[in-house]
């Protein structure tokens, strides 16, 4: 049953994310007025449905479907659940629980930690990495791998080692001070869905982030996988334009979609004053930062070594 029911998705796949996306809206609308736990629901559909257009639109350039219609695809949905999970809850935790740059005021505590933040962190996640194979893909074909020279490669060296110490250090740096304006709050780490109105120095965020990429940099390394490091210092920006260009189009189908619901609410962003669909500028420029979490995790999980990210 699931088998057929999967099937037909993958064959109208187009059709079945427009439709998704569209009714979710319209149900949206419908529940506005009154939201609770159950009638924000319908995001998650939405979601799926931006999910599907972008798996289409890969399918039609040439890169390929992940969705799961076929066995062989077993170890490459899990390799991406499995970094979606975990950036996702990475963000949470930093962003939502510690900080609370953002919070949840329509979803029951319990219920989003056993069952609506497992599956949201799935679907957000093959989202972002679906619409940025879409667009490395086609800025890839004119970039040829090449090798690094000698004197690269020593300079690669040195900055990707000096990538662990700096990240161990900026991950601790900025772990500590989230911990430390967390525990000024007077509200219990799981109440996501209480505001708190609090100045926050969101750098700290930044730097633990960058912290974290860093260290998966040289995990990447280590295990002989390909990193960003070692495209940029080969001159090759298609990873960073794919990241700018992909998130681009997640926000406008993601962030600007939630602006009439608010079923996730910015708050506390410096600069707040200054947004744009309820969104804060400085939330904007730092979007793409979680393509530095997402994206290294994937490669560190590819045991088989075929999924090239970068």
């Amino acid at each position: 049953m699931i088998t057929h029911i999967l099937n037909f998705i993958y064959k109208h796949e187009l059709v079945v994310g427009i439709t998704s996306f569209v009714v979710s809206f319209f149900l949206l609308l419908i529940f506005s007025s009154n939201f609770n736990t159950i009638k924000t629901l319908p995001i998650g559909l939405a979601w799926f449905g931006v999910f599907l257009i972008g798996d289409y639109l890969n399918r039609v350039t040439g890169e390929g479907s992940i969705f799961p219609h076929r066995k062989d695809q077993k170890n490459k949905i899990r390799n991406l659940i499995l970094a979606a999970l975990l950036m996702n809850f990475i963000s949470d935790l930093t962003g939502a629980y510690l900080i609370r740059l953002w919070y949840y005021p329509y979803f029951n505590p319990l219920a989003y930690l056993l069952f609506i933040a497992p599956v949201g962190y799935i679907i957000f996640g093959v989202i972002l990495y679906v619409f940025y194979r879409l667009f490395k893909k086609n800025y890839d074909d004119n970039v040829k791998p090449g090798r690094m020279s000698k004197v690269k490669a020593i300079i690669y060296k040195v900055i990707i080692n000096t990538e662990l110490i700096a990240g161990i250090l900026m991950t601790a740096f900025g772990f500590t001070h989230l911990l430390r304006l967390y525990q000024t709050f007077n509200v219990n780490w799981f109440e996501i869905n209480k505001n708190i109105d609090i100045p926050v120095n969101v750098w700290y965020l930044v730097v633990m982030w960058l912290g974290l990429f860093f260290i998966m940099e040289f995990s990447c390394y280590f295990f002989n996988k390909e990193t960003l490091t070692r495209d940029l210092i080969r001159g090759d920006l298609v990873p960073l334009i794919s990241i700018i260009l992909a998130s681009i189009i997640c926000i406008i189908l993601v962030e600007i979609f939630n602006y009439p619901f608010q079923i996730w609410t910015f708050t506390n962003w410096p600069l707040d004053e200054i947004r744009f669909f309820d969104i804060p500028l400085v939330a904007y420029i730092l979007w793409p930062i979680q393509y530095l979490i997402l994206l290294p995790l994937i490669r560190i999980f590819d045991g088989k070594n075929v999924e090239n990210v970068w």
